[in-house]
């Protein structure tokens, strides 16, 4: 592992990647001789654990988490690392998308939507006993359309009753991203800020850059930082897969991103703060070697 990676992690900052099988990191992170695709996937956290601080966790978004899956997680790995898993977006969304996966369900209006109770009973109570491994709970939100909800003021005060139940389990931490540009605000810092949550400083196609939400944010002193690299500013999820796979060279580069995540990490560094930042194959081309970049931008 790099150095500088193990000095950022006894300072509270982690650092890692947006899930980890991608088989175009093999001779880059990946160098032991998996047998079979099948091993690769069952085995290589355990590599990649060697190379990195923490790993985001996208697939609690799609289902309820797996309470034996995330055990097994946690068995592959040292005690220091850190997952970072996403809310499920069945209490996330507020209309389901006309996609066929959501069956009857698609283009309707989502019931459970900011459920507290719901969360509580299939995902934060089942996880419990591997909470002392997971960083924050990513609650991500995608972009609310004209007509889903009146105003930026209405999700706040959902998103403030949401947070009142659920954070006082206070065996986890949670970090929330939302993607409506005019809501990232004072009122919605605060509310995070009033119930001990951290904000997620994404970059994306259609939100303001890290360096603005942090401008965004101001004097409001938030729990913790967390940061996710995804896209870069106008660029479609499904142009950067075309791109950029196999995801095993840096195809594009975006050094003001870059510098202001290192931003990111020396301000947390200063408040005292813990940062989890995560890096997208999408955003540049190739994770890890964003990360390599990051580094260096924040110099020794």
């Amino acid at each position: 592992m790099d150095l500088r990676l193990e000095k950022l992690r006894a300072q509270g900052i982690y650092i890692g990647t947006s899930s980890w099988k991608y088989d175009g990191w093999k001779d880059l992170v990946y160098h032991r001789p998996y047998r079979s695709q099948k091993q690769f996937n069952d085995e290589c956290l355990n590599e990649y654990a060697e190379h990195f601080t923490a790993v985001g966790v996208d697939h609690t978004y799609y289902a309820w988490p797996n309470p034996s899956q995330i055990k097994r997680y946690t068995e592959q790995t040292p005690a220091a690392f850190r997952f970072c898993l996403k809310a499920t977006e069945r209490v996330t969304v507020f209309q389901y998308p006309k996609l066929k996966r959501y069956g009857k369900e698609a283009g309707k209006p989502n019931e459970s939507f900011l459920n507290a109770g719901e969360f509580e009973d299939n995902f934060l109570i089942p996880l419990e006993a591997f909470s002392k491994r997971l960083g924050p709970v990513l609650i991500e939100f995608s972009h609310f359309y004209p007509g889903m909800l009146s105003s930026g003021r209405e999700f706040v005060e959902k998103l403030d009753r949401f947070l009142e139940q659920v954070a006082r389990h206070k065996a986890f931490e949670f970090a929330v991203e939302i993607r409506n540009s005019n809501w990232i605000c004072t009122p919605y810092f605060e509310t995070l800020k009033r119930h001990g949550v951290g904000h997620v400083f994404n970059s994306w196609t259609r939100v303001p850059s890290i360096g603005e939400q942090l401008d965004a944010l101001g004097n409001v002193p938030l729990s913790l930082y967390a940061a996710r690299l995804l896209l870069a500013q106008g660029t479609k999820y499904e142009q950067a897969v075309e791109a950029f796979s196999p995801y095993n060279e840096l195809k594009e580069s975006h050094p003001a991103i870059r510098e202001q995540t290192a931003k990111l990490i020396r301000q947390a560094k200063l408040a005292g703060i813990a940062a989890y930042v995560f890096v997208n194959n999408r955003f540049e081309g190739c994770a890890p070697l964003t990360i390599a970049a990051i580094l260096d931008s924040l110099g020794s």
